[in-house]
């Protein structure tokens, strides 16, 4: 889910038409807890030192049921409220979930409990299609695995009118990363003549070299699918996926470690 899409005290449409406040928790962008300070000392000799430094917690992401790309009737597979729209955040949770309360340590047992309790079951638009007698439970598919295992093997008039399953996280799933990084500049100045000065200096950008996963837009997300790049299914290995890189070789935020040299001339 984009930075945008969460935020629904921002500018996107409400997640559920029929109740916009149901989903209202963390946008992508929120961190519980940010560390940073910075500063500069002067030494004898004309040396001066500064750091600046940044710890900051995870960012958080939503648990979303993916759309099954079974063709029409989407509301009857990923509409658990009944509000029209489709693709909905997984039941019992909310926007930003994951970081918050569900992590890599717990969320086989969300998803296990959604996949035993609503997965192969009517969605509120298949009950209505039951209760007024135009389908049996049956010909919507309920408890029917074969819907999203081998669809195309389904008994005549049957239909995949049902929550579909998704699927656990592997062993050694990953949580979203803490930012890491710790900048140090070394700068010398020499006075050449009154009024005339020269300031050659180092810069370490990530002295420590941390390795930082995860940055808004490129972190792991929520869609459940299973791929990498998924919460349920981000390995240490997959977290590749996500790992800052250098760019354009112009510093950026939590890339790795990168030296600049200066020369300042003072007149």
């Amino acid at each position: 889910m984009s930075a945008a899409a969460s935020d629904q005290d921002l500018a996107p449409s409400a997640l559920d038409n029929a109740n916009p406040h149901r989903y209202f928790g963390p946008a992508v962008l929120d961190r519980t807890h940010q560390i940073s300070f910075g500063g500069y000392v002067d030494l004898p000799g004309g040396l001066q030192l500064s750091v600046l430094s940044h710890f900051w917690r995870p960012l958080s992401t939503s648990l979303v049921v993916p759309n099954t790309n079974l063709g029409a009737g989407e509301i009857f597979r990923t509409d658990f409220t009944g509000d029209g729209t489709v693709q909905d955040p997984l039941p019992g949770t909310h926007v930003g979930s994951f970081e918050r309360g569900i992590n890599a340590s717990n969320i086989n047992r969300v998803l296990t409990n959604y996949n035993n309790t609503v997965a192969l079951k009517l969605t509120p638009a298949g009950k209505v299609l039951l209760q007024n007698g135009l389908f049996t439970a049956a010909q919507l598919g309920v408890g029917d695995s074969l819907c999203y295992n081998n669809p195309n093997n389904l008994p005549a008039n049957s239909l995949c009118a049902i929550a579909p399953p998704v699927l656990l996280a592997p062993p050694g799933e990953v949580n979203l990363s803490w930012l890491r990084a710790l900048d140090l500049k070394v700068a010398w100045s020499y006075t050449i003549r009154e009024g005339f000065s020269v300031q050659p200096s180092v810069g370490f950008y990530n002295l420590f070299n941390f390795a930082n996963f995860d940055l808004p837009g490129t972190a792991v997300n929520g869609l459940l699918t299973g791929g990498a790049g998924q919460i349920n299914g981000t390995t240490s290995v997959e977290h590749n996926v996500d790992r800052v890189g250098v760019g354009t070789g112009v510093y950026s935020l939590g890339a790795p470690r990168q030296l600049e040299f200066g020369l300042r001339l003072s007149f």
